[in-house]
């Protein structure tokens, strides 16, 4: 071998080897399964692959098993993304124990388990109540709850009060009034725009579930009461009316000094928990928390500790769930000094 050759054999050795080492391998897998919190698989989850603090890189919906599949990943580490009308998206980290330079095959098994939109549940029930409404006025509601839809609070207020000027009966544009100004937290002018809808139509449940949302942000529980008590009896249907008219009586009988008129509240309460958890499908977890609240305050704590426990397994995420752990070993005489 020549000296000329040498020396290139010299440098190649250097250039084969950063080759080789740069080569990555695309053989990983990730497989996985979706489930609700009770334990049912779901299908047709939508399921988005990302890099860890990047943007999606694959997308693929669950089978009727709940399975999903993703190949020919090369080794890093990966965020699972899963959202289902009705349901809270949830996220999972994955993360292979390899390099992507080493031709080693793994496939990662993961479980990722959702669960039902509470708000979705407890939302304001809808309207019902049609009417004869002039093209103009309807055309002015229409533009303001599109501009609710598109977070512009102002302008939809004002396109919904011209509707209201155009037709000054319009039971529709009154309500959403109502609901606009409930989020911007104006209580008054909620009120206001209320009344007149219950006054064009008095036997519409949302007016009065929405009247008892106005009164338990301001502390009114009594009066809340009876907004959601009207409220469920005319949608007895409707699962968050019942839930939250025994909130309500909850929050009442916790501070009634009569034993006997605290009892009878909370016997109601308890009856009203009952109706909206079997409405809902045994999907509002916060029924849990108000049944241990009552326990509580009965000294029943055994009890109390055991509905807290039962929310932690339907609700395993929830941002209570240090205080809630806390709030069981107080009961149970174990909390640590």
């Amino acid at each position: 071998m020549s000296p000329r050759t040498s020396t290139v054999m010299v440098w190649l050795v250097p250039i084969i080897a950063i080759t080789a080492s740069a080569q990555v391998y695309r053989n990983n897998t990730i497989r996985g399964k979706v489930r609700a919190v009770s334990g049912n698989t779901v299908n047709n989850a939508i399921v988005e692959l990302k890099i860890a603090g990047g943007g999606m890189i694959a997308q693929t919906a669950t089978s009727g098993d709940g399975d999903f599949t993703f190949n020919d990943l090369v080794a890093g580490e990966y965020e699972i993304d899963v959202t289902l009308a009705g349901y809270e998206s949830t996220g999972k980290m994955v993360r292979f124990n390899h390099g992507p330079n080493e031709n080693f095959q793994e496939t990662m098994q993961v479980e990722v388990i959702i669960k039902p939109r509470v708000d979705q549940i407890l939302a304001p029930p809808g309207t019902n109540f049609a009417q004869d409404v002039p093209r103009p006025a309807r055309s002015a509601y229409e533009k303001g709850i599109q501009l609710l839809s598109e977070g512009k609070s102002d302008e939809a207020i004002a396109s919904l009060q011209r509707a209201t000027d155009l037709y000054s009966d319009y039971f529709n544009a009154y309500y959403a009034l109502g609901a606009a100004y409930y989020r911007l937290e104006k209580m008054t002018d909620a009120l206001q725009a209320l009344e007149r809808a219950r006054a064009i139509n008095d036997h519409e449940g949302a007016v009065y579930h929405l009247f008892g949302l106005v009164m338990l942000k301001q502390h009114k529980f009594t009066v809340a009461e009876y907004g959601f008590k009207q409220a469920a009896s005319l949608s007895p249907t409707n699962a968050a009316s019942h839930f939250l008219r025994g909130l309500a009586l909850v929050e009442v009988g916790g501070r009634e000094k009569d034993a006997a008129e605290r009892d009878r509240d909370f016997t109601d309460a308890e009856k009203e928990l009952a109706t909206a958890w079997d409405l809902s499908n045994k999907k509002i977890p916060q029924v849990y928390l108000q049944r241990a609240r009552i326990h509580e305050t009965r000294g029943q704590k055994e009890a109390a500790a055991s509905d807290l426990e039962a929310y932690l397994k339907a609700d395993p995420e929830s941002k209570q769930a240090p205080a809630i752990r806390q709030a069981i070993a107080r009961l149970r005489g174990t909390e640590k000094k």
